[in-house]
């Protein structure tokens, strides 16, 4: 077990002059698919698509949780193209999804990708469906961090007052204790939740490779080929509250979450999502950033403008 440099790049524009972001979520939309039938019970369809990242991951657990207080609904299908994203976020996706299967069935359907914190996302469903050229597995933790920091320690140690020796404090022994840990978490879940499917092993499952579905299917990291079709179908038969085939299929919409910017001074131009912002001179500086973040991700992260250093746990 190493960490080992990776060299990236990248090209990033920042909006310095918002101060505040939030993410409005609207009220779920269920989109009936099939006819009414009075009392009858209802398959939900749940969509991810993109990273694990805060706000896609809100967008679900919203509709997850909304889905739980409708007793309409006998079953959840969540459907997932998703290469992972933030370890924080990906948990905060598999808390949501495990406790939605601890109350009705769970099917998932991996779309196209199901890697990394997308994997761990989902694996509580009681089953995973996917297509021969689906991407599944990934299992595996990224850490990144500004190589000053690590570089930078003694010189920092001089500049700053702390109120204990470890205060702010990172080293690559601290970094690779707490990815080992993560990473730990990482497999035992995957071990607690897919070990009587599995045909590998728990080494094997941590090497970090990922899978096209019918490979998938064969060791272990899925159940069965199909579409959402199929899925829907398998979410219905696990369901004790749905006889047969009576039953209804709503989608719940997960629009992307509209970004609110409260912005510190006057907007220049919009293009796309980047609002670029000329900020008055009196405006201080963003003195403090996140030193570390953490990554469950199909892919290695790409730095940014603070030059970091991406470390790979293998």
């Amino acid at each position: 077990m190493k960490l080992s440099p990776t060299t990236t790049a990248t090209y990033v524009v920042v909006v310095t002059a918002a101060v505040v972001t939030a993410v409005v979520l609207g009220p779920v939309v269920w989109d009936v698919t099939a006819s009414a039938g009075g009392d009858r019970q209802s398959v939900a369809v749940v969509t991810l698509r993109g990273g694990t990242t805060d706000a896609n991951v809100a967008a679900v657990t919203q509709r997850l949780r909304q889905i739980r207080d409708n007793d309409s609904i006998g079953a959840v299908v969540l459907r997932v193209d998703s290469p992972g994203g933030p370890v924080d976020a990906s948990e905060e996706l598999y808390l949501a999804v495990n406790r939605t299967a601890s109350e009705m069935p769970v099917v998932a359907y991996v779309e196209g990708t199901a890697a990394s914190g997308g994997y761990f996302g989902i694996s509580p469903a009681d089953e995973i469906v996917v297509k021969p050229s689906s991407n599944v597995g990934s299992i595996g933790v990224i850490v990144q961090v500004p190589r000053s920091v690590i570089e930078d320690t003694a010189r920092q140690q001089e500049q700053f007052v702390r109120s204990g020796p470890d205060k702010a404090q990172i080293s690559l022994d601290s970094l690779r204790r707490d990815i080992e840990t993560l990473q730990r978490a990482f497999v035992g879940t995957v071990m607690r939740h897919r070990g009587d499917e599995l045909t590998l092993g728990r080494d094997d499952v941590a090497n970090g490779r990922t899978y096209l579905g019918t490979r998938a299917v064969q060791n272990g990291f899925a159940d069965r080929i199909g579409d959402i079709g199929v899925a829907i179908e398998r979410a219905a038969a696990l369901s004790p509250d749905i006889e047969d085939d009576q039953y209804d299929v709503v989608y719940a919409d997960t629009q992307r979450p509209v970004q609110v910017l409260v912005l510190d001074g006057t907007v220049e131009r919009v293009e796309g999502d980047v609002v670029y912002v000329d900020r008055p001179e009196d405006t201080p500086e963003q003195a403090f950033q996140q030193p570390v973040e953490y990554y469950a991700v199909w892919g290695v992260p790409a730095g940014n403008a603070t030059d970091r250093e991406v470390y790979v746990y293998d």
